[in-house]
Order: C-alpha cells, then sequence, then structure tokens
C-alpha cells in the first residue's frame, strides 16, 4: 500500500467534492433568482389588467 498515493487521492476527492457541492450550491441560487425575475416580469405583463 502506497500511503503517499492514498492520503494524496483523499485529499484531492475532498477538495473535488467541494467544489461541487459549491456549485450546486451556486446554481441552485441561480435557478431561483432566474425563476423568480421571471415570474415578477410576468407579473408585471399582467400589470393594470
Amino acid at each position: 500500500m502506497n500511503y503517499y498515493d492514498e492520503i494524496k487521492n483523499e485529499l484531492l476527492n475532498n477538495k473535488i467534492n467541494r467544489k461541487v457541492k459549491s456549485y450546486s450550491i451556486n446554481k441552485n441560487d441561480l435557478d431561483t433568482y432566474y425563476n423568480v425575475g421571471r415570474m415578477l416580469s410576468e407579473a408585471g405583463n399582467h400589470y393594470g389588467e
């Protein structure tokens, strides 16, 4: 067993998982704000009817 490679892989996997989680959070925020903006735009189009 090569401990150096095992430790390196563990640290790399941790770093990759953190980036993926960060991406997921940012994507979720972007989707939410896009949907809210779209709904506000649609509501503005119907204002005054």
